[in-house]
């Protein structure tokens, strides 16, 4: 394949055609190949690009390069099918340069690709992939085939102090790809690769370097950094110092080596006098080894020393301090009884070396009275199984309240990393046990202290006490015996026991005269070891149960409003209960009350009511009083009577409206003063407004019961007389009884002022008549004003009004008669007005033309002119256009006759 021209243009491509090759056409169909090889086969035009084949056909048997041809015709089954066979090739390698005679050259730092050392260009295609390599030769600095890639050689050069440089080896590989008949078994290539050593500035060291090794003088002399406790393995050929990078100024050019580590300090820590709290400080120092090949770098290696601030002494100030058992003085922090160390920097500034980390410090208890797990709620920072405590902090919070008598010792640990929190060493568990080992490695010591606190005895007093009830029919009580306690102490007998008002008392307590309950509240005080403590006691001394002396009483039974406990003699106590006849029972209430009307309420009863006191919390014995109620019936008059009556009824004796078994022997009562009402009992409505009245009718009663009384409400309608003028009409108008404009909207029209019963059709209206008008309340009680009296005028044609207006009408001043109902007619319905044939039934029109003849007559009963005569000169005659004259006579009483023009329109 590495030889086929198929362009013809004098380099090889490799690329062959199907149809050519198998005698077909495009007609024939279209080749395809499988989809893993299908970037080799143009299906257009049929080429196939051998050189993208990845590799040479080792068995005919072997499908590997497969063609088919498909096509319409032969559906799934291929027309034609085609097996390349496709001949070794091994490659070419690069041309041999250098004294070495070799195809490539390669850096020992890393796997080295033999590919690398092939001619790949377009001209020249890439060595088929299934082929092996082989070394041919035996050095030892041959390490072998990179198992993950076989095409990749490992190697690894020695190094060799002086010439020659740099250090190389040269290394020979056969590539060897293989075939099958007819093609030939096998295709070879050699190559020769130099390989040179990386070289190396060595493996370089951090040392970790503890402040107080340095004051100690641990390194005050020079050292060489080319020493391996610093540097090791390094290169010595080309290797130079970056003095250039050196923050210290120790190192004085490329090839100097040695510094002094106390300088540094005294230079970063001592000079400026700033630095006492620098926590940690690196300075570096960097070796190279500059690389003469063209395949392999430079190398570079940098010591690291880095300083750490040692931790102060901090320690607990004397005395101890001391606090009682029994003081609740909430949480003590251990920390506040730390005294820590303050130094001068050489600027006078002061510097405090306070350790308050809650990540690098520890408080653990060394000592103290009970067993070990008696920590006051002290939290270390590893709990009882060894994991982190989350709420761990540095003030090593305790609480003295109730602890254990005795001195308790307490340790406050630092450690180192607290000072330089970055430098950790992650590898490192920080929360491994034991204690020792608890913050891994570090150059400087853990710093620690001991806390140590006394817990002074105090005397108990017992337990604040409330709710203690007792009765006075007792008469003395032991104090003591009723504090309660919290189980485990006794009460001391050595406290004092004082009032509320801070005086002395004794502890058997003789109970003082009373008449109510009494409350009462002692202190008892003990002192032990200047630890006080002390107990509230608060007792309350009740009052046997008082239930009150019994009573009975008289009332009405038309008011049952009553108070029971109201009635009851003596003092008695608040806290009883009444219960009554019909299983009445006040339910809690020690009032016992009844209201009349009041639904939500008991209704009382003649009977015996029982007031019961029940024993309280001190007395054990209940008490009860009697009230006997007892009824007496007042006068039975009747309801409150309503009534409305129209004012132009005239009066209403009150006596008619009351019940037939109302009693008589009352009198009746203006609570308004109207002045109304007569002393027979009889009210007047002539000097009353439209409003309701309310009038009393009282009977005198037996005792207790007081008068008997019920309201009497008259509603009064008082209608006023509407305001309609004399009316005046034209005959014209035609007008009817509802055309009247009245001012009021229930009214009702009447024939004569005596007439019992209102018009209800619509008259038309005639001349000298006279209507009467009442308003009316619209209502059931149809009262009504008085009548006012409305005659009427009618007008004849041809009079005026009182305001001026004629009586006459104006006839239409055309007639069109071409059938657009537009003056179709000489219309006698004006307006929508006027109705001549209903206002004059034997009215008269005459119609004449310009020369006074006469060409049309109407009556009622004659249809309207429409243009035509009627008349016995033109009869039937369409009239011609032009100008026509009309007198209309009403003949009816003075009515004066109308005439006018119009004009005849055709």
């Amino acid at each position: 394949m590495e030889t086929i021209d198929f362009d013809t243009d004098g380099d090889p491509d490799g690329i062959i055609n199907l149809y050519t090759e198998t005698g077909t056409t495009p007609a024939d169909g279209v080749w395809m190949i499988e989809p893993r090889y299908a970037t080799a086969l143009n299906p257009t035009n049929g080429n196939v690009s051998l050189w993208i084949l990845p590799a040479a056909t080792t068995s005919v048997t072997l499908d590997e390069y497969s063609f088919t041809l498909m096509n319409a015709t032969c559906g799934d089954t291929p027309f034609r099918t085609v097996r390349l066979i496709l001949g070794p090739y091994s490659g070419i390698a690069l041309p041999r340069t250098g004294d070495l005679n070799v195809n490539a050259q390669g850096c020992d730092d890393e796997s080295f690709d033999l590919f690398t050392a092939f001619v790949l260009d377009e001209t020249t295609p890439a060595p088929h992939q299934n082929g092996i390599w082989t070394y041919n030769g035996s050095s030892p600095n041959f390490v072998g085939f990179d198992p993950m890639n076989p095409s990749r050689i490992i190697v690894d050069i020695p190094y060799q102090e002086g010439e020659p440089i740099p250090d190389q080896e040269a290394f020979e590989f056969t590539y060897t790809v293989s075939g099958t008949s007819p093609c030939v078994p096998t295709s070879a290539t050699t190559v020769r690769i130099s390989m040179v050593r990386q070289v190396s500035a060595g493996s370089p060291s951090e040392i970790d370097i503890c402040e107080s090794e340095i004051l100690a003088g641990v390194f005050d002399a020079d050292i060489d950094l080319r020493d391996d406790r610093y540097l090791s393995g390094e290169d010595i050929d080309n290797g130079f110092w970056f003095s250039d990078e050196d923050p210290t100024g120790q190192i004085a050019n490329d090839q100097d080596s040695f510094i002094n580590l106390r300088t540094i300090y005294e230079d970063f820590v001592t000079a400026n006098g700033n630095n006492l709290r620098f926590g940690c400080s690196e300075f570096e120092f960097s070796y190279g080894v500059r690389q003469r090949s063209g395949v392999c770098s430079d190398d570079k290696a940098t010591i690291s020393f880095t300083f750490y601030e040692q931790l102060r002494p901090f320690r607990q100030p004397d005395p101890a301090p001391e606090f009682c058992a029994n003081q609740d003085r909430g949480s003590l922090n251990l920390f506040d009884l730390l005294e820590f160390t303050t130094e001068t920097t050489t600027s006078g500034a002061s510097v405090d070396f306070v350790y308050d980390s809650d990540s690098y410090t520890n408080w653990r208890r060394v000592s103290g009275p009970g067993t070990s797990d008696n920590n006051l709620g002290l939290m270390s920072l590893i709990d009882a199984t060894g994991n982190l405590n989350t709420e761990y902090t540095h003030l090593g919070t305790i609480n003295t309240l109730n602890a254990t008598p005795g001195t308790y010792v307490f340790e406050y640990l630092v450690s180192p990393k607290i000072n330089c929190q970055d430098s950790a060493d992650e590898t490192c568990n920080p929360l491994a046990s034991p204690l020792d080992d608890f913050y891994c490695e570090h150059p400087c010591a853990v710093e620690s202290a001991l806390v140590t606190i006394e817990i002074l005895a105090f005397d108990y007093p017992g337990e604040d006490t409330v709710d203690v009830n007792l009765c006075i029919s007792d008469m003395q009580v032991d104090l003591r015996s009723l504090l309660e306690t919290n189980g485990s102490d006794v009460v001391a007998t050595t406290g004092v026991w004082t009032d509320s008002s801070g005086g002395a008392i004794n502890n058997t307590f003789v109970f003082p005269d009373s008449t109510t309950s009494q409350t009462y509240t002692f202190t008892y005080t003990t002192n032990r070891n200047g630890c006080n403590d002390s107990a509230d006691l608060t007792l309350t001394i009740h009052t046997e149960p008082n239930a009150g002396e019994d009573a009975s009483i008289l009332i009405c039974s038309d008011d049952r409003t009553l108070t029971l406990f109201d009635l009851l003699g003596g003092t008695p106590d608040t806290t009883g209960e009444w219960t009554g006849p019909f299983g009445y029972s006040s339910e809690g209430d020690n009032r016992g009350i009844f209201i009349e009307g009041d639904d939500d309420l008991f209704i009382l009863q003649p009977g015996e009511y029982v007031y019961n006191v029940p024993a309280n919390d001190g007395c054990t014995t209940s008490d009860q009083a009697t009230v006997m109620v007892n009824f007496v019936d007042p006068v039975a008059i009747g309801d409150d009577i309503n009534e409305t009556f129209c004012k132009t009824s005239g009066s209403i004796n009150l006596f008619t409206l009351l019940e037939r078994s109302t009693i008589r022997t009352g009198t009746f009562v203006d609570p308004e003063d109207t002045g109304a009402l007569s002393p027979d009992g009889t009210v007047d409505f002539q000097t009353l407004e439209s409003r309701i009245y309310t009038f009393r009718y009282v009977v005198n009663a037996e005792e207790p019961c007081g008068e008997s009384a019920l309201n009497i409400n008259l509603q009064i309608i008082d209608i006023p007389v509407p305001e309609v003028p004399a009316q005046e009409f034209c005959i014209l108008d035609a007008v009817r009884l509802d055309d009247i404009v009245v001012d009021v909207s229930n009214y009702s029209w009447y024939a004569s002022l005596e007439s019992e019963t209102p018009i209800l059709d619509n008259p038309l209206l005639l001349d000298n008549q006279t209507y009467y008008i009442a308003a009316n309340d619209g209502g059931n009680e149809q009262c009504e004003s008085e009548r006012l009296a409305v005659p009427i005028t009618i007008l004849n044609t041809g009079e005026r009004s009182l305001d001026g207006e004629l009586c006459t009408l104006d006839f239409q001043d055309g007639v069109s008669p071409n059938g657009d109902n537009q003056n179709d007619t000489f219309s006698l319905f004006i307006d929508d007005v006027y109705n001549i044939p209903e206002a004059f039934p034997d009215f008269d029109l005459k119609i004449y033309n310009r020369y006074g003849s006469i060409v049309y007559e109407g009556r009622k009963d004659t249809e309207e002119f429409r243009g035509e005569s009627n008349t016995s000169v033109r009869l039937g005659d369409d009239l011609p256009s032009g100008t026509y004259f009309y007198i209309f006579t009403p003949n009816f009483q003075n009515n004066q006759p109308i005439q006018g023009s119009f004009y005849l329109s055709r």
